[in-house]
């Protein structure tokens, strides 16, 4: 007797709040829904609104943002189409026969239709890496490693000065080493090749190490041309470790006047902001020396030309380096 009361007022208070006009009629299902509070409950509230009113799903706002020097953030939700409508009773509300019982008792607790529920839907995040338009110097990595040596292959038969072996190099140590981001020799820098100072004027090795970096998706073209003794170079993971004359990329050799320089080349696909292990190979054994390594794309643009220093040459990766890592083993101790 006393909960027929309490809905009762509570129904005369709410139909002058909230103007309900539906005809209320006290049954179970409008007890479940009422309760034995003055006030529905705020979870009774919320079920009723999502069954009467219409919702409406707004997409979460798309965000680019640029975070220096490479980084760009999205973050974005999936729109269902349109707006809908909820059409489930809630379980506790069993007592509601139908759909029409069920919001007639929703009304009658004061929970009006023709309401509209904003819902947010849920973003993800993901973050994009934008290459650079040069790589990540600030470590110390700019320029290959670069080493030189005694040059012992003083022979030389032509026409590919076969008595010259790269690899011998893996385990002799050399007396002095640097970086350099220039590559190329000519009779100017024959006496001090990158700042050294040979043991011999003419006579000598160089081995150069590290990475070509990247800055856009594109077909590389990597040329060695002109070398006078011996010029070779590697490309990829045999660049790091396991390079030989047999499986190098490319080399050049000296030719007398009378015959055209020895050009070798190949074409690398790269992805911008990536890195490729390269290495070169200069011997000399006397006299004038020189040789002359370029990349340039499709394009015609050059990355890498004698006597210019380039920015895309690293010694390894400030930003990643399991990408690219320095070598692990000296100049020396190679494998």
């Amino acid at each position: 007797m006393l909960f027929i009361v309490g809905v009762v007022a509570l129904l005369a208070i709410r139909a002058t709040a909230q103007s309900c006009t539906c005809r209320c009629t006290v049954d179970d299902c409008l007890q479940v829904l009422a309760g034995t509070l003055p006030f529905a409950s705020q979870a009774t509230v919320s079920d009723c609104r999502s069954f009467l009113w219409t919702r409406s799903t707004v997409a979460a706002t798309t965000i680019t943002e640029t975070i220096a020097p490479t980084t760009v953030t999205a973050t974005s939700g999936t729109v269902p189409t349109g707006s809908i409508t909820a059409t489930d009773i809630p379980a506790y509300a069993a007592a509601c026969s139908n759909a029409a019982a069920y919001s007639s008792a929703c009304e009658c607790a004061g929970i009006t239709a023709g309401g509209t529920t904003y819902i947010h839907v849920e973003s993800s995040t993901t973050t994009i890496v934008v290459p650079a338009a040069t790589p990540d110097v600030s470590c110390g990595s700019a320029g290959l490693e670069v080493a030189i040596y005694n040059n012992p292959f003083t022979t030389f038969t032509t026409p590919n000065y076969p008595e010259f072996i790269p690899e011998y190099f893996k385990s002799v140590a050399p007396y002095d080493s640097d970086k350099t981001n220039a590559l190329g020799i000519r009779s100017a820098e024959m006496n001090n090749p990158h700042g050294f100072t040979p043991a011999t004027a003419d006579r000598y090795v160089l081995n150069y190490r590290g990475f070509f970096y990247s800055p856009n998706t594109t077909t590389y073209t990597f040329r060695l041309s002109d070398a006078d003794d011996y010029a070779g170079f590697w490309t990829g993971p045999k660049a790091y470790t396991g390079w030989t004359r047999a499986n190098r990329d490319g080399e050049s050799m000296y030719r007398a006047p009378a015959n055209p320089p020895v050009v070798s080349s190949i074409q690398v696909d790269l992805a911008a902001g990536e890195y490729i292990p390269i290495r070169i190979i200069f011997g000399n054994r006397g006299g004038a020396g020189k040789y002359t390594f370029e990349v340039f794309d499709s394009a015609g643009f050059s990355y890498v030309e004698y006597g210019v220093a380039s920015p895309y040459l690293v010694s390894y990766s400030c930003i990643d380096p399991n990408e690219a890592p320095p070598h692990a083993d000296p100049f020396g101790a190679e494998s």
